[in-house]
């Protein structure tokens, strides 16, 4: 009767931490759910583990397939066990494409990604979707105990691998159509939906922070002639270049977009007019000395014409900011091309 009270005790307390563990998973799901980012699910993993796996230690690192190597983006419990960042090939669950369990360090076939040789049983479970690897869970603590708890603790390992996984996948093609949707796919600059999403805010934080912000259409000179000349691939490099022209020789504070066609609009937040239109005449100068070669030929010379306009002074919306720049581009254009012009308010 004794033994059979026991067990019924054992029975109940195993149920009952079935349930909570459930109620964490569930909990976990939700919140993957509701991030945005890869690196708000990263912070919501480490806490979730954490409470799944009280008294144990691991992490989550993910794979950067090009080089090789998985770096440690979430851990939890009291100490760092795992390297921050490990080859491929020091994990045996990673080079096998399966869980791999060690139960006993003394007699088991260990991995070499840990700081110091575990003391305890572990278990690595890659995280795979599609064919595609994403990284590797671990934990470090597992029981030494075989059975069915053992069994237990190592099914809770791979089922929140399947979460984590999924979500992480999600996170990941969701950014990526993301990145789609906002860049221009020849130049690689983002593009005018991009443009027309940030540049209120942008307007937005100078108007609150009383700082200027200035703002610059440009255009190439005589592309429709030029591409006539030396056929689409020509100009297409001409657009790519001009590109690269511009992202370097902006800070990473300003803003580049490609608005269509020939045109490029810089977004230049804590610029004065002087300011934006010497940065400006520079990229102009530096754009007029490039000598671009095609199929080994010399391409003629390329110039571009600039309007410039500033928030505020010039138009509080994106709408007449954007408006202000193109009639000084235009006044440009007016005047011979290859120059840059700060907008004039008429009378």
């Amino acid at each position: 009767m004794r033994k059979a009270n026991d067990d019924l005790l054992a029975l109940v307390t195993e149920l009952q931490k079935r349930d909570s563990e459930m109620k964490l998973l569930n909990r976990m799901n939700d919140l993957l759910q509701t991030c945005t980012t890869q690196e708000e699910a990263y912070q919501v993993i480490a806490l979730m583990a954490g409470e799944l796996f009280v008294g144990q230690s691991g992490c989550l690192a993910i794979l950067h397939a090009w080089d090789q190597y998985l770096e440690i983006v979430a851990r939890w419990g009291e100490e760092a066990t795992v390297e921050s960042i490990f080859a491929l090939e020091d994990c045996w669950a990673m080079r096998r494409g399966q869980p791999h369990v060690v139960v006993n360090p003394a007699a088991g076939l260990l991995c070499r990604h840990f700081v110091h040789q575990p003391v305890s049983g572990y278990c690595c479970v890659p995280l795979t979707v599609q064919g595609e690897t994403l990284g590797l869970l671990c934990l470090v603590g597992v029981a030494v105990r075989t059975g069915e708890h053992q069994m237990s603790q190592q099914q809770l390992v791979v089922t929140v691998g399947e979460a984590v996984k999924l979500s992480l996948s999600n996170l990941r093609l969701r950014e990526k159509l993301r990145e789609q949707a906002i860049h221009d796919p020849l130049t690689g600059l983002f593009n005018r939906r991009y443009l027309e999403e940030t540049l209120p805010r942008e307007l937005h934080h100078a108007r609150r922070g009383n700082s200027s912000l200035c703002l610059a259409m440009l255009d190439l000179d005589h592309f429709k002639p030029f591409n006539d000349t030396f056929g689409h691939e020509a100009g297409d490099l001409l657009l790519r270049e001009l590109a690269q022209v511009l992202r370097e020789k902006l800070r990473q504070s300003d803003m580049v977009c490609r608005y269509g066609g020939e045109e490029f609009v810089l977004v230049l937040p804590d610029s004065s007019l002087a300011n934006a239109w010497q940065r400006v005449e520079q990229i102009r100068v530096l754009v007029r000395e490039l000598q671009i070669r095609h199929s080994e030929q010399l391409l003629g010379r390329m110039t571009v014409s600039v309007g410039i306009a500033k928030a505020h002074d010039h138009g509080s919306t994106t709408r007449e900011l954007l408006r202000a720049a193109d009639e000084a581009l235009y006044a440009a254009k007016q005047a011979g091309r290859d120059r840059v012009v700060v907008y004039e308010m008429r009378n």
